[in-house]
């Protein structure tokens, strides 16, 4: 049985809403505005269209779900996949990963394992990959399974960042630090990380005044230690957007700072992407860092969080961004540093 995006009993987890007259609907996550103020600007727009935190749901007894994509396209030379998880009466969520999909291109159709039985009707959620893009046709399900809508919870928490928020390097979306601590913390999440984007208000804005968020955490200003004019404006940004996230009345906000690269010790990869690792722009990454640290005093509601990677440059394979282990790492050191309401 095939549930075409028509369907009401599918749900769309992402920021923007779904058209659900179109045949094949994609999940975004920023308004299209924003998306045409950023082509050019960073690299890939695929890093402004990729999905992570991106979701289609429904209830369901089948034992597998069989998610039909078309326009698959793969941007960037990482490992990628799709992943599913069923929720547990006791609140919590078991997972399946998909292969890595690197080598598959256009229209997929992707089955993922559930392991229910019939009558054991579960929220199921098929998670989009972190970096590729992909048009979703339909989800289907087994002939003589049950189905019914199930709406995820409202987000409750804003994830703003560069490509370590959205996720680079994971094949996984599970494998994210957002992802991780939104499971921990039981904190649904709007993953808004852009891989290349530097602190940037205007890109912002708009999901900062979507609604009054319990958790907003900012993680920018690695990518402005690239040249010196975009580290010279760096703190007068950071204040900007510091500015319109307390308008918002946030219940927590919490800056990350950037964190340890290898080259800020001459270790690590010559390059990446064209891009020089050697120590001027480490010593460019440490003085961002500085910057912010100091601007960012100035405001004592902010929490400010450092330190949040090893400083060794074995966890850096491309000498920026850390593996599923890495931000594992990072999700730990984060979540010690934060105390939310509640106890999480």
């Amino acid at each position: 049985m095939l549930l075409t995006p028509a369907d009401e009993r599918l749900s769309f987890i992402a920021p923007q809403p779904v058209n659900r007259a179109l045949p094949a609907v994609r999940l975004e996550r920023f308004p299209a505005e924003i998306v045409r103020l950023l082509a050019g600007q960073i690299g890939p727009l695929a890093n402004v269209r990729s999905a992570p935190g991106c979701g289609v749901a429904v209830a369901t007894d089948s034992p597998w779900l069989e998610i039909q994509v078309e326009r698959l396209r793969h941007h960037q030379p990482i490992p990628q996949g799709m992943a599913l998880e069923i929720g547990n009466p006791d609140g919590t969520w078991a997972s399946a990963d998909s292969p890595d999909l690197r080598e598959r291109e256009g229209d997929l159709s992707l089955r993922l394992h559930t392991g229910l039985l019939p009558g054991e009707v579960r929220p199921c959620i098929v998670w989009l990959p972190p970096l590729s893009t992909c048009a979703i046709t339909g989800v289907r399900v087994h002939a003589q399974s049950q189905c019914a809508a199930w709406q995820p919870p409202e987000p409750q928490w804003l994830a703003i960042g560069d490509s370590l928020t959205q996720g680079f390097s994971t094949q996984s979306p599970l494998s994210t630090w957002v992802h991780r601590l939104m499971r921990r913390w039981n904190l649904p999440a709007w993953n808004l990380g852009i891989g290349g984007v530097t602190i940037a208000p205007d890109i912002f804005a708009w999901a900062l005044r979507a609604r009054q968020w319990p958790l907003v955490t900012i993680a920018l200003g690695s990518n402005n230690g690239w040249r010196d004019s975009t580290v010279d404006t760096a703190a007068d940004q950071a204040q900007q957007l510091i500015e319109i996230a307390l308008a918002g009345n946030p219940g927590h906000l919490a800056w990350c700072l950037p964190p340890w690269k290898p080259m800020e010790d001459g270790k690590g990869p010559p390059e990446f992407m064209g891009i020089a690792l050697d120590l001027a722009t480490g010593a460019r990454i440490a003085r961002v860092r500085d910057a912010l640290r100091t601007r960012l005093a100035q405001y004592p509601s902010v929490q400010v969080l450092e330190d949040l990677l090893p400083h060794d440059h074995r966890w850096y394979a491309d000498g920026l961004h850390p593996s599923a282990l890495g931000f594992a790492h990072y999700a730990d050191a984060l979540a010690s540093q934060i105390k939310l309401r509640g106890g999480a």
